[in-house]
Protein backbone atom coordinates (compact mmCIF):
# COMPACT_ATOMS: atom_id res chain seq x y z
CA UNK A 1 0.00 0.00 0.00
CA UNK A 2 1.46 3.08 -0.80
CA UNK A 3 -0.19 6.44 0.30
CA UNK A 4 1.85 9.03 -1.71
CA UNK A 5 2.64 9.21 -5.64
CA UNK A 6 6.10 10.00 -4.38
CA UNK A 7 8.30 9.18 -1.89
CA UNK A 8 8.99 11.46 0.53
CA UNK A 9 12.83 13.32 0.27
CA UNK A 10 14.30 15.92 2.64
CA UNK A 11 15.04 19.65 1.70
CA UNK A 12 18.16 20.79 1.71
CA UNK A 13 18.97 21.26 5.57
CA UNK A 14 22.12 21.01 7.55
CA UNK A 15 23.24 18.30 9.27
CA UNK A 16 24.59 18.30 13.15
CA UNK A 17 26.10 15.12 12.37
CA UNK A 18 30.10 14.81 11.98
CA UNK A 19 28.76 12.75 9.09
CA UNK A 20 26.61 12.26 6.00
CA UNK A 21 23.30 10.83 6.51
CA UNK A 22 21.14 8.83 4.52
CA UNK A 23 18.64 10.70 2.15
CA UNK A 24 16.05 10.16 4.46
CA UNK A 25 13.54 8.15 2.04
CA UNK A 26 10.81 6.44 3.69
CA UNK A 27 10.02 3.22 1.62
CA UNK A 28 6.26 2.54 1.53
CA UNK A 29 5.16 -0.83 1.22
CA UNK A 30 2.03 -2.88 0.90
CA UNK A 31 0.70 -3.38 4.36
CA UNK A 32 -0.64 -6.45 3.62
CA UNK A 33 3.19 -8.39 3.06
CA UNK A 34 3.82 -6.23 6.64
CA UNK A 35 1.29 -8.03 9.14
CA UNK A 36 2.82 -7.55 12.34
CA UNK A 37 2.93 -11.02 14.31
CA UNK A 38 0.00 -11.61 16.98
CA UNK A 39 0.13 -10.87 20.50
CA UNK A 40 -2.44 -10.86 23.30
CA UNK A 41 -4.20 -8.06 21.87
CA UNK A 42 -3.77 -8.46 18.16
CA UNK A 43 -4.76 -11.61 16.58
CA UNK A 44 -3.67 -11.44 12.63
CA UNK A 45 -4.96 -14.63 11.72
CA UNK A 46 -8.56 -12.45 11.79
CA UNK A 47 -7.35 -9.38 9.52
CA UNK A 48 -8.75 -9.13 6.08
CA UNK A 49 -5.80 -8.52 4.00
CA UNK A 50 -7.69 -7.78 0.89
CA UNK A 51 -9.23 -4.91 2.68
CA UNK A 52 -7.23 -2.91 4.69
CA UNK A 53 -8.45 0.25 5.84
CA UNK A 54 -7.16 3.25 3.35
CA UNK A 55 -5.56 5.27 6.24
CA UNK A 56 -3.10 2.26 7.32
CA UNK A 57 0.28 2.97 5.94
CA UNK A 58 3.28 1.16 5.96
CA UNK A 59 7.03 1.45 5.69
CA UNK A 60 10.74 0.98 5.85
CA UNK A 61 13.14 3.43 6.62
CA UNK A 62 17.24 3.22 6.27
CA UNK A 63 19.03 5.11 8.92
CA UNK A 64 22.46 4.75 10.80
CA UNK A 65 23.80 1.63 12.79
CA UNK A 66 26.16 4.31 14.65
CA UNK A 67 25.07 7.57 14.12
CA UNK A 68 28.50 8.95 14.60
CA UNK A 69 29.89 7.10 11.74
CA UNK A 70 29.21 7.60 8.09
CA UNK A 71 26.26 5.97 6.55
CA UNK A 72 26.93 3.15 4.53
CA UNK A 73 26.27 -0.66 3.86
CA UNK A 74 28.26 -1.95 7.12
CA UNK A 75 26.21 1.15 8.77
CA UNK A 76 23.12 0.77 8.47
CA UNK A 77 20.05 -0.47 9.72
CA UNK A 78 16.35 -0.61 8.53
CA UNK A 79 13.65 0.63 11.07
CA UNK A 80 10.16 -0.82 10.58
CA UNK A 81 7.23 1.86 10.39
CA UNK A 82 3.75 2.18 10.14
CA UNK A 83 1.14 5.37 10.45
CA UNK A 84 -2.36 6.19 10.59
CA UNK A 85 -3.11 9.26 8.11
CA UNK A 86 -6.50 10.63 8.11
CA UNK A 87 -7.74 12.75 4.77
CA UNK A 88 -6.42 15.24 6.06
CA UNK A 89 -3.34 15.46 8.40
CA UNK A 90 -3.65 18.74 10.96
CA UNK A 91 0.31 17.50 12.09
CA UNK A 92 2.47 14.94 13.70
CA UNK A 93 2.22 12.72 16.59
CA UNK A 94 4.79 10.64 17.47
CA UNK A 95 3.48 7.83 19.67
CA UNK A 96 6.18 5.82 21.80
CA UNK A 97 4.60 2.74 23.69
CA UNK A 98 7.65 2.14 25.78
CA UNK A 99 10.39 0.05 25.73
CA UNK A 100 10.59 -2.88 23.47
CA UNK A 101 7.05 -2.91 23.04
CA UNK A 102 5.75 -3.20 19.79
CA UNK A 103 5.07 -0.07 18.13
CA UNK A 104 4.23 -1.01 14.60
CA UNK A 105 1.16 -2.71 16.10
CA UNK A 106 -0.48 0.27 17.10
CA UNK A 107 -1.16 1.71 13.99
CA UNK A 108 -2.84 -1.51 13.14
CA UNK A 109 -4.73 -1.87 16.30
CA UNK A 110 -6.40 2.02 15.31
CA UNK A 111 -7.05 1.45 11.69
CA UNK A 112 -9.14 -1.40 12.74
CA UNK A 113 -11.02 -0.03 15.41
CA UNK A 114 -9.16 -2.50 17.90
CA UNK A 115 -8.86 0.10 20.46
CA UNK A 116 -10.20 3.39 21.60
CA UNK A 117 -7.42 4.89 23.39
CA UNK A 118 -6.45 7.39 19.93
CA UNK A 119 -10.10 7.98 19.27
CA UNK A 120 -9.35 12.02 20.03
CA UNK A 121 -6.26 11.89 18.25
CA UNK A 122 -7.51 10.57 15.08
CA UNK A 123 -7.23 14.22 13.14
CA UNK A 124 -3.36 14.08 13.48
CA UNK A 125 -0.83 11.70 11.23
CA UNK A 126 -0.49 9.18 14.01
CA UNK A 127 3.04 7.75 13.62
CA UNK A 128 4.56 4.63 15.54
CA UNK A 129 7.68 2.38 14.98
CA UNK A 130 9.07 -1.26 16.27
CA UNK A 131 12.27 0.61 17.87
CA UNK A 132 15.95 -0.74 16.89
CA UNK A 133 16.64 -3.74 17.86
CA UNK A 134 12.72 -5.08 18.05
CA UNK A 135 10.37 -6.63 16.24
CA UNK A 136 10.71 -5.28 12.28
CA UNK A 137 13.82 -2.80 12.90
CA UNK A 138 16.67 -4.73 12.95
CA UNK A 139 15.37 -7.32 15.79
CA UNK A 140 18.31 -8.41 18.42
CA UNK A 141 19.01 -12.07 18.84
CA UNK A 142 20.36 -14.46 21.68
CA UNK A 143 20.63 -17.85 23.02
CA UNK A 144 17.40 -18.09 25.39
CA UNK A 145 19.10 -21.27 27.36
CA UNK A 146 21.67 -18.22 28.82
CA UNK A 147 19.08 -16.85 30.56
CA UNK A 148 18.65 -18.92 33.48
CA UNK A 149 22.18 -18.18 34.80
CA UNK A 150 20.47 -14.37 36.03
CA UNK A 151 17.50 -15.62 37.15
CA UNK A 152 16.95 -16.13 40.98
CA UNK A 153 16.98 -14.26 43.99
CA UNK A 154 19.68 -11.33 44.47
CA UNK A 155 23.40 -12.21 45.38
CA UNK A 156 24.17 -11.75 49.47
CA UNK A 157 27.86 -12.39 49.05
CA UNK A 158 30.64 -11.80 46.94
CA UNK A 159 31.10 -15.06 45.38
CA UNK A 160 26.84 -14.81 44.81
CA UNK A 161 27.47 -11.72 42.95
CA UNK A 162 29.99 -13.16 40.86
CA UNK A 163 28.27 -15.64 39.80
CA UNK A 164 25.31 -13.51 38.34
CA UNK A 165 28.09 -10.52 36.98
CA UNK A 166 29.41 -13.85 34.76
CA UNK A 167 26.49 -14.85 33.90
CA UNK A 168 25.29 -11.50 32.85
CA UNK A 169 28.41 -11.53 30.41
CA UNK A 170 27.29 -14.72 29.22
CA UNK A 171 24.09 -13.44 28.06
CA UNK A 172 25.46 -10.50 26.72
CA UNK A 173 28.30 -12.34 24.88
CA UNK A 174 25.17 -13.79 23.51
CA UNK A 175 23.44 -10.86 22.49
CA UNK A 176 26.61 -9.91 20.26
CA UNK A 177 27.07 -13.30 18.86
CA UNK A 178 23.75 -13.47 17.17
CA UNK A 179 22.64 -10.14 16.56
CA UNK A 180 23.65 -8.53 13.09
CA UNK A 181 25.36 -6.11 11.78
CA UNK A 182 28.07 -6.86 13.69
CA UNK A 183 27.92 -4.12 16.53
CA UNK A 184 24.29 -3.31 16.98
CA UNK A 185 24.57 -4.18 20.19
CA UNK A 186 26.00 -1.21 21.52
CA UNK A 187 23.58 1.13 19.61
CA UNK A 188 19.87 0.31 20.67
CA UNK A 189 20.20 2.66 23.42
CA UNK A 190 17.54 5.98 23.65
CA UNK A 191 20.57 7.97 22.43
CA UNK A 192 19.86 6.56 19.15
CA UNK A 193 16.73 6.05 19.01
CA UNK A 194 15.82 9.81 19.51
CA UNK A 195 17.98 10.34 16.45
CA UNK A 196 15.49 7.71 14.53
CA UNK A 197 12.97 9.94 15.47
CA UNK A 198 14.86 12.99 14.00
CA UNK A 199 15.26 10.92 10.87
CA UNK A 200 11.11 10.21 10.25
CA UNK A 201 10.16 13.96 10.94
CA UNK A 202 12.86 15.03 8.26
CA UNK A 203 11.42 12.59 6.12
CA UNK A 204 7.77 13.58 6.38
CA UNK A 205 8.53 16.71 6.28
CA UNK A 206 7.04 18.23 9.69
CA UNK A 207 8.96 21.08 10.84
CA UNK A 208 7.61 20.46 14.46
CA UNK A 209 6.10 16.99 15.71
CA UNK A 210 3.77 16.51 18.82
CA UNK A 211 4.86 13.57 21.10
CA UNK A 212 2.95 10.95 23.07
CA UNK A 213 5.89 9.29 25.26
CA UNK A 214 3.99 6.34 27.54
CA UNK A 215 5.78 4.22 30.03
CA UNK A 216 9.51 4.23 31.73
CA UNK A 217 12.87 2.12 31.58
CA UNK A 218 11.85 0.33 35.12
CA UNK A 219 11.96 -3.75 34.69
CA UNK A 220 11.07 -3.98 31.33
CA UNK A 221 12.78 -1.09 29.85
CA UNK A 222 9.38 0.89 29.07
CA UNK A 223 11.05 4.20 28.37
CA UNK A 224 8.38 5.87 25.83
CA UNK A 225 8.03 9.05 28.04
CA UNK A 226 11.60 9.16 29.24
CA UNK A 227 12.48 9.10 25.01
CA UNK A 228 10.09 11.55 24.13
CA UNK A 229 11.81 14.36 26.89
CA UNK A 230 15.60 13.17 25.60
CA UNK A 231 14.42 14.10 22.28
CA UNK A 232 12.84 17.60 23.27
CA UNK A 233 16.27 18.31 24.83
CA UNK A 234 17.97 17.18 21.80
CA UNK A 235 15.58 18.96 19.58
CA UNK A 236 13.93 21.70 21.23
CA UNK A 237 13.26 23.51 18.00
CA UNK A 238 11.50 20.50 17.05
CA UNK A 239 8.93 20.30 19.89
CA UNK A 240 5.54 20.98 19.35
CA UNK A 241 3.05 19.66 22.10
CA UNK A 242 4.70 17.16 24.09
CA UNK A 243 3.25 14.66 26.59
CA UNK A 244 5.48 12.12 28.93
CA UNK A 245 2.80 10.22 30.96
CA UNK A 246 4.40 7.88 33.79
CA UNK A 247 8.07 8.72 32.70
CA UNK A 248 11.54 7.99 34.08
CA UNK A 249 13.87 10.58 35.33
CA UNK A 250 16.66 11.36 34.07
CA UNK A 251 19.62 12.57 36.40
CA UNK A 252 18.19 11.12 39.88
CA UNK A 253 20.82 8.56 41.38
CA UNK A 254 19.72 4.93 41.32
CA UNK A 255 19.79 5.30 44.99
CA UNK A 256 17.01 7.19 45.18
CA UNK A 257 14.56 5.76 41.89
CA UNK A 258 15.66 2.16 44.22
CA UNK A 259 13.81 3.70 47.34
CA UNK A 260 11.36 5.67 44.83
CA UNK A 261 10.17 1.94 43.91
CA UNK A 262 10.07 0.38 47.28
CA UNK A 263 7.52 2.89 48.05
CA UNK A 264 5.38 2.81 45.05
CA UNK A 265 5.59 -0.88 45.49
CA UNK A 266 4.42 -0.70 49.26
CA UNK A 267 1.90 1.95 47.98
CA UNK A 268 0.13 -0.17 45.07
CA UNK A 269 -0.20 -3.44 47.76
CA UNK A 270 -2.26 -1.36 49.90
CA UNK A 271 -4.60 0.17 47.58
CA UNK A 272 -5.42 -3.18 46.67
CA UNK A 273 -6.20 -3.61 49.83
CA UNK A 274 -8.31 -0.77 50.12
CA UNK A 275 -10.12 -2.14 46.90
CA UNK A 276 -10.90 -5.36 48.62
CA UNK A 277 -12.42 -3.18 51.57
CA UNK A 278 -14.75 -1.47 49.09
CA UNK A 279 -15.44 -4.72 46.96
CA UNK A 280 -17.24 -7.45 48.74
CA UNK A 281 -16.53 -9.96 46.63
CA UNK A 282 -13.06 -9.88 47.47
CA UNK A 283 -12.23 -12.99 49.33
CA UNK A 284 -10.34 -11.53 51.98
CA UNK A 285 -13.11 -8.48 52.47
CA UNK A 286 -14.59 -9.81 55.96
CA UNK A 287 -10.91 -10.11 57.48
CA UNK A 288 -10.76 -6.13 57.23
CA UNK A 289 -7.98 -3.55 56.55
CA UNK A 290 -5.01 -5.40 55.65
CA UNK A 291 -5.96 -8.71 55.17
CA UNK A 292 -4.38 -8.71 51.19
CA UNK A 293 -0.96 -8.07 53.23
CA UNK A 294 -1.74 -10.75 55.33
CA UNK A 295 -2.41 -13.32 53.30
CA UNK A 296 0.47 -12.21 50.89
CA UNK A 297 2.96 -12.87 53.72
CA UNK A 298 1.24 -15.88 54.75
CA UNK A 299 1.59 -17.78 51.33
CA UNK A 300 5.08 -16.26 51.02
CA UNK A 301 6.10 -17.93 54.38
CA UNK A 302 4.59 -21.17 53.34
CA UNK A 303 6.45 -21.71 50.05
CA UNK A 304 9.67 -20.62 51.89
CA UNK A 305 8.86 -23.25 54.01
CA UNK A 306 7.91 -25.78 51.56
CA UNK A 307 7.57 -25.09 47.74
CA UNK A 308 4.16 -25.62 46.35
CA UNK A 309 4.01 -28.53 43.96
CA UNK A 310 2.67 -28.27 40.45
CA UNK A 311 1.52 -32.02 39.49
CA UNK A 312 1.17 -30.50 36.04
CA UNK A 313 4.19 -29.22 35.87
CA UNK A 314 5.90 -32.71 36.99
CA UNK A 315 8.36 -33.96 33.84
CA UNK A 316 7.53 -30.53 31.75
CA UNK A 317 9.80 -28.49 29.63
CA UNK A 318 8.37 -25.68 29.87
CA UNK A 319 7.37 -25.41 33.66
CA UNK A 320 8.77 -26.17 37.26
CA UNK A 321 6.94 -28.43 38.98
CA UNK A 322 7.48 -26.30 42.46
CA UNK A 323 6.29 -22.47 42.94
CA UNK A 324 9.11 -21.13 45.75
CA UNK A 325 8.72 -18.10 47.74
CA UNK A 326 10.79 -16.49 44.72
CA UNK A 327 8.37 -17.53 42.41
CA UNK A 328 5.23 -15.81 44.38
CA UNK A 329 6.97 -12.40 45.31
CA UNK A 330 8.26 -12.12 41.32
CA UNK A 331 4.88 -13.27 40.17
CA UNK A 332 2.90 -10.40 42.39
CA UNK A 333 5.28 -7.86 41.35
CA UNK A 334 4.55 -8.38 38.07
CA UNK A 335 0.88 -8.47 38.56
CA UNK A 336 1.13 -5.31 40.38
CA UNK A 337 3.14 -3.30 37.53
CA UNK A 338 1.78 -2.24 34.67
CA UNK A 339 -2.14 -2.06 34.99
CA UNK A 340 -2.76 -4.73 37.71
CA UNK A 341 -5.96 -6.53 37.87
CA UNK A 342 -7.13 -6.81 41.39
CA UNK A 343 -9.86 -9.00 41.33
CA UNK A 344 -7.16 -11.98 39.38
CA UNK A 345 -4.52 -10.72 41.95
CA UNK A 346 -7.07 -11.29 44.63
CA UNK A 347 -8.01 -15.06 43.34
CA UNK A 348 -4.34 -15.86 42.48
CA UNK A 349 -3.64 -15.85 46.03
CA UNK A 350 -6.79 -17.14 47.40
CA UNK A 351 -6.10 -19.87 45.38
CA UNK A 352 -2.58 -20.49 46.36
CA UNK A 353 -3.65 -20.13 50.35
CA UNK A 354 -5.88 -22.98 49.45
CA UNK A 355 -2.89 -25.19 47.88
CA UNK A 356 -2.92 -24.22 44.24
CA UNK A 357 -0.05 -22.22 43.03
CA UNK A 358 -0.83 -22.61 39.55
CA UNK A 359 -1.51 -19.38 39.14
CA UNK A 360 2.32 -18.28 39.76
CA UNK A 361 3.40 -20.71 36.91
CA UNK A 362 6.22 -18.65 34.44
CA UNK A 363 6.35 -18.98 31.11
CA UNK A 364 9.42 -19.77 28.89
CA UNK A 365 11.16 -16.61 28.35
CA UNK A 366 10.81 -15.31 24.25
CA UNK A 367 13.35 -13.36 22.65
CA UNK A 368 10.53 -10.68 22.20
CA UNK A 369 9.79 -10.92 25.88
CA UNK A 370 14.02 -9.81 26.90
CA UNK A 371 15.13 -8.31 24.21
CA UNK A 372 14.40 -5.01 26.88
CA UNK A 373 17.40 -5.91 28.24
CA UNK A 374 20.32 -5.00 25.33
CA UNK A 375 18.44 -1.71 25.05
CA UNK A 376 18.38 -1.15 29.23
CA UNK A 377 22.07 -1.57 28.85
CA UNK A 378 22.77 0.93 26.50
CA UNK A 379 21.39 3.32 28.76
CA UNK A 380 22.48 1.77 32.21
CA UNK A 381 25.04 -0.57 31.89
CA UNK A 382 27.73 1.45 33.60
CA UNK A 383 26.38 4.36 35.50
CA UNK A 384 27.90 6.17 38.12
CA UNK A 385 27.26 5.73 41.59
CA UNK A 386 25.91 9.15 42.91
CA UNK A 387 28.86 10.19 45.76
CA UNK A 388 25.37 11.60 47.77
CA UNK A 389 22.42 9.39 48.76
CA UNK A 390 20.20 11.43 47.49
CA UNK A 391 19.60 12.33 44.16
CA UNK A 392 21.29 16.09 43.41
CA UNK A 393 21.48 16.78 40.04
CA UNK A 394 24.75 19.36 40.69
CA UNK A 395 26.37 16.17 42.23
CA UNK A 396 29.11 14.47 40.00
CA UNK A 397 29.15 10.61 39.66
CA UNK A 398 32.25 8.38 40.43
CA UNK A 399 32.79 5.31 38.43
CA UNK A 400 32.67 2.47 40.88
CA UNK A 401 33.66 -1.07 40.57
CA UNK A 402 30.91 -3.75 39.76
CA UNK A 403 31.68 -5.67 43.60
CA UNK A 404 29.33 -7.22 46.18
CA UNK A 405 29.96 -4.33 48.46
CA UNK A 406 28.84 -1.42 46.11
CA UNK A 407 25.89 -3.42 44.97
CA UNK A 408 24.79 -4.00 48.91
CA UNK A 409 25.17 -0.55 49.57
CA UNK A 410 23.45 1.32 46.42
CA UNK A 411 21.12 -1.49 45.14
CA UNK A 412 22.72 -0.14 42.03
CA UNK A 413 23.05 -3.86 40.11
CA UNK A 414 19.93 -4.51 42.21
CA UNK A 415 17.39 -2.65 39.79
CA UNK A 416 19.51 -3.57 36.84
CA UNK A 417 21.29 -6.96 37.85
CA UNK A 418 21.15 -8.45 34.54
CA UNK A 419 23.35 -5.37 33.16
CA UNK A 420 26.23 -6.24 35.60
CA UNK A 421 28.57 -7.95 32.73
CA UNK A 422 28.05 -4.56 30.44
CA UNK A 423 31.37 -3.47 29.32
CA UNK A 424 30.56 -0.72 26.70
CA UNK A 425 30.57 2.91 27.71
CA UNK A 426 27.20 4.40 27.99
CA UNK A 427 25.89 8.45 28.00
CA UNK A 428 26.58 10.40 30.96
CA UNK A 429 23.03 10.31 32.47
CA UNK A 430 22.64 14.29 33.32
CA UNK A 431 18.97 15.67 35.03
CA UNK A 432 17.18 17.51 31.80
CA UNK A 433 15.88 21.15 32.29
CA UNK A 434 13.68 23.27 30.16
CA UNK A 435 11.78 26.15 29.72
CA UNK A 436 9.25 24.30 26.86
CA UNK A 437 5.85 24.01 27.96
CA UNK A 438 5.34 20.19 28.54
CA UNK A 439 2.46 18.42 30.15
CA UNK A 440 3.74 15.30 32.74
CA UNK A 441 1.48 12.78 33.74
CA UNK A 442 1.81 10.59 36.75
CA UNK A 443 -0.33 8.03 39.10
CA UNK A 444 -0.11 8.00 43.19
CA UNK A 445 0.09 4.20 42.79
CA UNK A 446 1.80 3.40 39.98
CA UNK A 447 4.29 0.28 40.97
CA UNK A 448 6.43 1.19 37.09
CA UNK A 449 7.03 4.27 37.42
CA UNK A 450 6.99 6.44 40.74
CA UNK A 451 4.86 9.34 41.01
CA UNK A 452 8.73 10.54 42.69
CA UNK A 453 10.07 10.37 39.11
CA UNK A 454 7.61 12.58 37.52
CA UNK A 455 7.75 15.47 40.06
CA UNK A 456 11.65 15.24 39.90
CA UNK A 457 11.48 15.68 36.14
CA UNK A 458 8.76 18.66 36.76
CA UNK A 459 10.97 20.51 38.96
CA UNK A 460 13.35 21.62 36.74
CA UNK A 461 10.56 21.99 33.71
CA UNK A 462 9.93 25.62 34.86
CA UNK A 463 7.14 26.42 32.30
CA UNK A 464 5.77 22.65 32.19
CA UNK A 465 2.19 21.69 33.84
CA UNK A 466 1.99 18.21 36.48
CA UNK A 467 -1.24 16.06 36.65
CA UNK A 468 -1.48 13.52 38.85
CA UNK A 469 -3.99 11.26 38.82
CA UNK A 470 -5.29 9.63 42.42
CA UNK A 471 -5.18 5.88 40.59
CA UNK A 472 -3.14 2.86 39.89
CA UNK A 473 -2.19 1.34 36.32
CA UNK A 474 0.92 2.37 34.49
CA UNK A 475 0.28 5.26 31.92
CA UNK A 476 -2.81 6.70 32.40
CA UNK A 477 -4.05 7.68 28.48
CA UNK A 478 -5.68 4.23 27.65
CA UNK A 479 -8.37 5.52 30.36
CA UNK A 480 -10.01 7.09 27.94
CA UNK A 481 -12.40 8.15 30.44
CA UNK A 482 -10.50 9.51 33.56
CA UNK A 483 -10.29 13.16 33.62
CA UNK A 484 -6.21 13.36 33.14
CA UNK A 485 -6.59 11.53 29.76
CA UNK A 486 -9.41 14.34 28.42
CA UNK A 487 -6.75 17.19 30.25
CA UNK A 488 -4.01 15.12 27.67
CA UNK A 489 -6.10 14.98 24.25
CA UNK A 490 -6.50 18.54 24.99
CA UNK A 491 -3.46 19.58 25.24
CA UNK A 492 -2.12 17.15 22.07
CA UNK A 493 -4.93 19.31 20.37
CA UNK A 494 -4.97 22.62 20.99
CA UNK A 495 -1.64 22.77 22.98
CA UNK A 496 -3.26 24.81 25.89
CA UNK A 497 -1.72 23.23 28.91
CA UNK A 498 -4.55 22.57 31.92
CA UNK A 499 -4.88 25.19 34.58
CA UNK A 500 -4.66 24.53 38.52
CA UNK A 501 -7.28 21.66 39.69
CA UNK A 502 -8.07 19.60 41.87
CA UNK A 503 -10.42 16.72 42.51
CA UNK A 504 -10.82 12.88 43.88
CA UNK A 505 -9.53 11.95 40.72
CA UNK A 506 -6.91 14.14 39.74
CA UNK A 507 -4.82 17.25 40.74
CA UNK A 508 -3.24 19.44 38.17
CA UNK A 509 -0.54 21.91 39.26
CA UNK A 510 0.97 24.86 37.35
CA UNK A 511 4.80 26.16 37.24
CA UNK A 512 5.15 27.82 40.90
CA UNK A 513 3.19 25.29 42.89
CA UNK A 514 3.89 22.85 45.17
CA UNK A 515 2.67 18.89 44.93
CA UNK A 516 0.45 17.68 48.12
CA UNK A 517 2.10 14.50 49.46
CA UNK A 518 1.21 11.15 47.56
CA UNK A 519 -2.71 10.21 47.75
CA UNK A 520 -3.61 7.93 51.33
CA UNK A 521 -4.50 4.66 49.39
CA UNK A 522 -7.95 4.39 51.30
CA UNK A 523 -8.82 7.88 50.97
CA UNK A 524 -9.27 8.11 47.47
CA UNK A 525 -11.68 6.16 44.83
CA UNK A 526 -11.24 2.43 44.38
CA UNK A 527 -12.98 0.52 41.61
CA UNK A 528 -13.72 0.40 37.75
CA UNK A 529 -15.06 4.29 37.78
CA UNK A 530 -11.88 4.96 39.69
CA UNK A 531 -9.84 3.66 36.74
CA UNK A 532 -9.22 0.49 37.95
CA UNK A 533 -8.65 -3.17 36.15
CA UNK A 534 -11.50 -5.15 36.99
CA UNK A 535 -11.36 -8.72 35.45
CA UNK A 536 -15.36 -8.75 35.65
CA UNK A 537 -15.45 -4.87 34.24
CA UNK A 538 -13.69 -4.07 31.14
CA UNK A 539 -12.15 -0.90 31.46
CA UNK A 540 -8.22 -1.39 30.45
CA UNK A 541 -7.60 -0.07 26.69
CA UNK A 542 -4.96 -2.32 25.36
CA UNK A 543 -2.34 -0.69 23.27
Amino acid sequence: MRFLSTIIFLAAAASTAAHPLPSNSIRWTDCAKSVPASDSTFNSSTVDLTSLPSNLHCGELDVPMDYSKPFCETNKITLGLAMVRPAHPKGGLFFNPGGSDAGVIVAWEVALNLTNAFDSLLEFDLFVMDVRGTYSSNPLNVSLETLAGIGGPYPTNQTEYDIVKNASATVIQSWIDNSSPPGIIEHVGTREVVQDYEMVRRALGYEKINFLGASHPGLTNRRGGFRASQYAATFPHRVGNFVMDASAPHGRSMYDQVQDSVAAMNRVMLRADAYCQNNASCPFHSAGKGSVVKAVKKIIATAKQTPYLIPSCINSTTCSPYITDLDIRSGLQGALLGSPDFPAIFEAINSTLNGDASAFISPPPTVDSVDSMPLLCNDYGTLKLACSSRGDANVEGIDYPRTFEYFKKSLDDGLKLSCSGWTFPVPKDKRIKTTQSLLMIAADFDASAPEEWTIFNWETASNSVLAIRHGEDHVSFPLVNQPSTKLMNEFLNTGLLPTAQNSSQVTVYTPGMKPAPISDPYGVPTGPGAGDVDSGVVVEINF
